[in-house]
């Protein structure tokens, strides 16, 4: 019966613990099967989104590039200015044709400038009426090409692109390319292997039109089939009513659940859709068919069960066995225990009384090692009145080097003392065998002890004195700390590394230039105790694309040096040696390998240390040591690290340099490209303001880049730009700046001018520079320029006063070609009255 208890007592709470764990596992493998399929759902709805997306910017940049391109038939521009449609049509029907077989477009307008339609060459009966769209207001707004999808009156989408086309300066009209994007939906079914349906919100259609259309394209329709949205797009045969009714928008995507049709289970990405104009004006709808999945969970869950329950019984069974088992042993060892209790107690009384004999023994040597006994681990020492040991326990054999027998009665002092400290015991032991005191007793203190066979070593040592038989005895605690001394010294020379690093990479957080920062972290690497007593040093960077190093930073060299070791070819001195050889070269001391020197050399030692990323090498670190200095793998170790930790601030450094040239600088020609150009015109008015200087801009154009470009190639035309550059840095003074804004346009900003006339003269000089033949892969070609001047502050205040200015005097030039003009009120008054 007892043993019936035992076991429900133990077992029923198993059961019910499994039971639970059961259930909280059953819970959240289904809470986390039902996340992971949403999680699924979500990340394709987005795929298909982001597709969508990304088709409809692929087809968008095919329109703008075909808008631009069709910008620059001057003859289809003069038509649009005078409103000519038939020469609208004529020129612009070939060019619909192709677009229409390469490139699916399916519209092609041309709008006035009031965006009254002149002419739809896709529809050429209809025009006169006035546009309004998103995107032709959008292209209005900004005076530049606006591109997005407008929704139709048939609830189809048409991704349409309009150029806003000026011509000298006034807007000419507008220039429009649209394609149907019906086909991404069948497209998007494909790819994704999903069923999909576009939802049209009835808000934005007008139901006679609608239905007139959907009989028109020979399309099923019925505007009372949902609430409120039609259906104009599907990939499934049949049309679930009921669950696209219950579809609720929103402006993210999201997801809904457990839609039961046509005896499978789907669940729903709901995929808002934005026209031009940012309305949410439809719904793609995405349906996943789930009926699998979930079979194939229910089947998992079911042998998780099955598994679960024959596991839990079997251990239950195997309990209940145990248990069993242990009531049994139980039982019979409460019984021997008993027996053996009466046993246990005859002999206790037997020990008691040898017990009281053997402390009678023990007591005269009780007083001496109660003292000794609670610090077994250290070396333990016994020092009598006369100073010799008549204690040394196991530990201090292990420590010294001394056995027990070798060291009882010596003198203590002698034996394990170094030298330089008897001076001192010998003063202050008297004292101590009088009165058992001293300045060391009762204190923890660090010090030196000697091993056998002379090695010296740390200890923490712990004295005391007792008085035994009416003489005072001292007793040492002595532990060997050489093991905490090197971690100490590691630790501190670990945090001393972590200093360095951490300054160097400081270093490199501020704007400064790639020598700054290698000058600061030259002077933190030369603050390491073995490099400090010298303070002598350089970083050599690789020279890009030959086998050379070159000195950027140093500190504390002779000038002699500076001059010999400015580059340094891969292998020559210790320098190049450690570039070539890609490995650390460490000499204490001059030697043959020390090829480079000069008169009053002093003794030294050299450290240098390639600096390594990724197996490409970008410079060598050089430090000096003290002739002598003894290198260890620790040091070199720790050197490489900094080494590693240079490598990463220079690419960090060089990549910093570049992003600035690529943002700043014109890619083909080198020059500064419009903003810098902006930039250094502000910087420069602000210096001319301020000292009261003259400044001019000068803007140019070349004549005839055109035709060159046309017949020979844009190749030529890029090789011609870089000429330019070139001979117009030649013209001007390092303190000036040339700059391309823009294809074949050029600006000059001319500081600190002492006269007026400088800038003619900068003028006359580009112009001859610029009449030379160019030689371009053999063929010769000459183009000339055309120069507006405007000067600061006789022609403007302001940098865009200034840059406006100078274009129209050299639009003024443009007429004569191969001349300059300076701007004044003459010539600025027919542009005046051309902008009224």
């Amino acid at each position: 019966m007892r043993s019936l208890t035992l076991r429900k007592r133990i077992i029923l709470p198993l059961i019910m613990a499994g039971l639970v764990i059961f259930g909280i596992g059953s819970y959240f493998v289904g809470k986390l099967e039902t996340r992971q399929k949403q999680d699924a759902i979500m990340q394709e709805a987005e795929a298909i989104q982001s597709h969508i997306h990304s088709a409809l910017e692929t087809k968008a940049e095919v329109m703008e590039a075909s808008l631009h391109f069709i910008a620059q038939n001057k003859q289809l521009l003069a038509a649009l200015q005078a409103g000519d449609r038939k020469a609208l049509l004529a020129l612009g029907t070939p060019v619909y044709r192709q677009l229409n077989q390469k490139h699916n477009v399916t519209h092609f307008y041309f709008h006035d400038a009031h965006r009254i339609n002149l002419l739809r060459i896709h529809k050429p009966e209809k025009f006169g009426d006035p546009i309004d769209r998103y995107t032709a207001l959008g292209a209005e707004k900004r005076a530049a090409l606006f591109s997005g999808i407008e929704l139709g009156p048939l609830g189809t989408f048409t991704l349409r692109s309009v150029l806003p086309v000026f011509n000298d300066g006034q807007l000419a009209g507008y220039i429009e390319l649209g394609q149907e994007i019906d086909d991404l939906i069948q497209e998007s079914h494909s790819m994704f292997h999903v069923e999909l349906f576009m939802l049209v919100d009835k808000r934005y259609l007008v139901q006679r039109e609608w239905e007139s259309g959907m009989r028109m394209l020979a399309r099923p329709f019925d505007w009372n089939k949902l609430s409120t949205t039609v259906l104009v797009s599907q990939s499934m045969q049949d049309t679930p009513i009921e669950t696209l009714n219950q579809i609720t928008t929103g402006s993210d995507i999201h997801i809904r659940k457990d839609i039961d049709l046509q005896a499978h289970r789907y669940w729903a990405g709901i995929i808002p859709v934005k026209d031009a104009g940012d309305r949410q004006v439809a719904t793609l709808v995405t349906l996943h068919d789930m009926t699998h999945l979930i079979e194939h969970s229910k089947k998992d869950l079911s042998l998780f069960a099955g598994i679960y329950a024959i596991t839990g019984l079997s251990i239950l069974i195997l309990f209940y066995l145990i248990l069993g088992r242990i009531e049994q042993e139980l039982t019979s060892s409460r019984q021997k225990l008993i027996t053996e209790s009466k046993s246990r107690e005859e002999m206790q009384g037997r020990f008691i009384l040898e017990l009281q004999n053997e402390q009678l023994k023990l007591y005269e040597s009780e007083e001496k090692f109660e003292k000794i006994s609670a610090s077994a681990q250290d070396a333990i020492l016994c020092m009598d009145n006369e100073g010799n040991i008549s204690f040394w326990n196991k530990a201090a054999e292990t420590i010294f080097g001394y056995t027990q027998a070798e060291v009882l009665g010596k003198n203590l002092h002698d034996l394990i003392v170094p030298t330089r400290f008897h001076e001192a015991h010998l003063k202050a032991f008297p004292e101590f065998q009088k009165t058992g005191e001293g300045a060391a007793l009762g204190k923890t203190l660090e010090m030196a002890a000697i091993r056998k066979g002379g090695m010296e070593f740390p200890v923490e040592m712990a004295l005391s004195s007792t008085l035994i038989a009416g003489k005072w005895h001292g007793i040492g605690v002595l532990r060997d700390i050489s093991t905490r001394k090197k971690d100490q010294l590691e630790i501190q020379q670990a945090l001393h590394i972590q200093r360095v690093l951490d300054s160097i990479l400081n270093i490199s957080l501020p704007p400064l230039t790639l020598k700054e920062v290698l000058l600061a972290s030259l002077d933190v690497v030369l603050s390491i105790p073995a490099f400090s007593l010298l303070n002598k040093g350089a970083i050599f960077l690789v020279v890009d694309g030959e086998q050379k190093l070159e000195m950027v930073a140093q500190r504390g060299l002779p000038d002699a040096l500076l001059q010999s070791c400015a580059t340094l070819p891969f292998g020559r001195c210790l320098c190049g040696k450690a570039a070539a050889t890609r490995e650390i070269v460490f000499f204490n001391q001059l030697n043959d390998q020390h090829e480079i020197r000069y008169e009053g050399i002093q003794p030294h030692g050299h450290y240098c240390i390639p600096i390594m990323s990724d197996g490409l090498l970008l410079g060598v670190l050089n430090a000096y040591v003290a002739a002598g200095h003894v290198s260890d793998e620790v040091e070199k170790r720790f050197l490489k690290t900094v080494a590693d930790t240079l490598a990463v601030v220079i690419e960090r450094k060089l990549a910093e340099e570049k992003l600035q040239q690529l943002a700043h600088n014109d890619p083909l020609t080198g020059l500064p490209n419009r903003a810098l150009f902006h930039d250094r015109l502000e910087q420069g008015l602000a210096l001319a303001q301020r000292h009261k200087l003259e400044l001019a801009v000068l803007f140019l154009d070349l004549d005839h880049f055109k035709e060159i470009n046309d017949t020979l190639g844009h190749d030529m035309g890029d090789a011609l730009l870089k000429e330019t550059a070139n001979r117009l840095l030649a013209c001007v003074r390092k303190t000036d700046t040339v700059a391309r804004m823009g294809g074949d346009e050029f600006t000059v900003i001319l500081t600190e001018m002492k006269a007026p006339e400088s800038a003619e003269q900068i003028a006359k000089s580009i112009l001859k520079a610029l009449l030379k033949p160019f030689e371009l892969n053999g063929t010769s070609c000459q183009v000339g320029c055309s120069i507006g001047i405007a000067r600061y502050p006789e022609h403007g205040m302001d940098s865009e006063t200034l840059l406006k200015h100078a274009d129209t005097a050299m639009y003024h030039a443009k007429r004569k070609r191969n001349t300059f003009c300076c701007f004044n009120k003459v010539i600025q008054a027919p542009y005046l009255k051309n902008s009224d």
